[in-house]
């Protein structure tokens, strides 16, 4: 019979005390094989905001950290909101009222404004426009796609789109309506939208978001940004001759102003048409007017910087960058610059110290073989000595015993990364919703996987040796 025959021979009449050795040692492997999973994937959450089809974010003068966090992930608060005319400042001469270029639209590929501040049912509500899914891209630069639907059109005010998560977890299709509430899942509830679009997954923080047009978020009550009652009433004044030119006299469906949400707007439109003039089945009901520009504000803008001449675009990004924070309109971060100091700070030193937990133990569990075989040594001292009486050499003996701690070491290994990646595929779901990328069973950290294997048998024979040189010298003439 060879050595290793031996040693799988001495594991097997130790059936119950080898096992439950190598299932102390599946416990260790597995926590440490979820942790590895778990903090890569925790990683790749934050990494796959780096390439979202820009590189500047501009927002409130405040942390920039902060302001990554709620632009990009979709976490923490916003900072406060900046103008109208700031934003306006990123533009080309053809996206503004006036035909005039923005102060900083020399600088810029392209700029994508969002109003954050509601919520539907826990997920972040974020009204912007239709740039934001035709211009921007996801993570690793492709377009988004579309799994049902298509984008909604800026002349959509009440049109939506859903990230896969978001319709995954709330049962939506395109069709469906659904009614954001102001500042907490518990607020004010706004006018329904209607789901235009549902993403594909894209394993991103995209997929947490519910988006809304911004022209219909402008119009919910509390969007409109308060203004002082002579500049109220020279908007007002205008707005009404205005719409008394387009609609022969009709009454304005959803106006907005400080004191006249657009809610109870259409309340008094809908109480009033009985006295207006019969209006033919077929014909285009009256389209709400957006949002004067003077009540308008933004939380942040998404950008891109140009590339003149094929240079990069971090060249210009970080002049830009400059400039915008030396002056009092708002602040400038790079999310990139922000997600490394955000994994440095935070990701890596947790799981470096679960990771160390983890190991911890692991280390626990090989003294356990240790203590298994050394138990055991004693009783198989007669065995040794007949080996030994055989003709088996001292070098046979230890190389048995240290085989005997690797078949362990192995299978305790290779039954804790099965029940790791199972630990995984449980919680994928969690995982999922929370963090915006996919966990499964086969999802893996190979760098820190790859070191287990050699990990384990080096510790496998460290753990073995001393049994190991208990019956390399163990007295055949005392045993016989």
């Amino acid at each position: 019979m060879s050595l290793l025959g031996i040693a799988w021979r001495n594991i097997r009449q130790r059936l119950l005390t080898s096992g439950l050795t190598a299932l102390s040692l599946a416990l260790g492997v597995a926590l440490v094989v979820a942790t590895l999973v778990i903090g890569g994937l925790v990683r790749d959450a934050f990494a796959s905001g780096r390439g979202l089809g820009y590189n500047l974010i501009v927002g409130a003068k405040g942390s920039p950290l902060q302001l990554v966090l709620n632009s990009v992930y979709l976490v923490s608060k916003p900072i406060e909101n900046i103008s109208w005319g700031f934003y306006q400042e990123f533009l080309p001469a053809e996206a503004r009222s006036d035909g005039m270029a923005g102060r900083y639209a020399g600088s810029v590929a392209k700029a994508v404004p969002i109003c954050m501040g509601d919520y539907f049912r826990s997920f972040r509500v974020v009204g912007t426009n239709a740039a934001y899914f035709d211009s921007l891209t996801m993570g690793d630069g492709r377009p988004f796609a579309f799994a049902a639907g298509r984008n909604f059109r800026d002349d959509e005010f009440f049109g939506g789109v859903l990230g896969s998560s978001v319709a995954a977890r709330l049962g939506l299709a395109v069709g469906d309506t659904f009614s954001p509430t102001h500042g907490a899942d518990d607020g004010l509830v706004h006018d329904p939208f209607t789901v235009i679009g549902v993403l594909a997954r894209t394993d991103t923080p995209v997929d947490r978001g519910v988006y809304v047009n911004m022209e219909g978020f402008y119009l919910q009550e509390g969007h409109a940004k308060p203004l002082p009652d002579d500049e109220r009433d020279g908007i007002d004044e205008a707005n009404d001759d205005e719409a008394g030119a387009e609609a022969g006299g009709a009454l304005e469906i959803s106006r907005p102003t400080a004191d006249r949400p657009p809610r109870l707007v259409r309340e008094i439109s809908s109480a009033t048409r009985a006295f207006a003039p019969a209006v033919p089945p077929d014909a285009n009901p009256p389209r709400p007017r957006p949002l004067p520009f003077a009540q308008r504000e933004v939380t942040a803008i998404l950008i891109e910087t140009a590339s003149p001449g094929g240079m990069p675009p971090e060249l210009l990004a970080m002049g830009l960058k400059t400039t915008i924070n030396e002056g009092r309109d708002g602040q400038a971060a790079e999310p990139v610059r922000e997600i490394r100091t955000l994994l440095d700070l935070f990701v890596r030193p947790l799981e470096l110290l679960l990771l160390l937990v983890t190991t911890l133990v692991v280390i626990v569990s090989a003294i356990g073989i240790l203590v298994s075989m050394v138990g055991s040594s004693l009783e198989r001292s007669r065995d040794v000595a007949v080996m030994r009486a055989l003709g088996a050499r001292r070098s046979h003996v230890l190389t048995t015993v240290l085989l005997e701690a690797i078949l362990l070491a192995v299978g305790g290994g290779l039954l804790g990364w099965l029940l790791g990646h199972a630990v995984v595929a449980a919680i994928g779901p969690l995982i999922t919703t929370n963090a915006g990328v996919s966990a499964g069973f086969f999802s893996s950290a190979p760098a820190g996987e790859a070191l287990l294997v050699p990990f384990l048998i080096v510790l496998a024979i460290l753990a073995a040796l001393l049994p190991a040189l208990a019956a390399y010298r163990t007295d055949v003439a005392k045993w016989l």
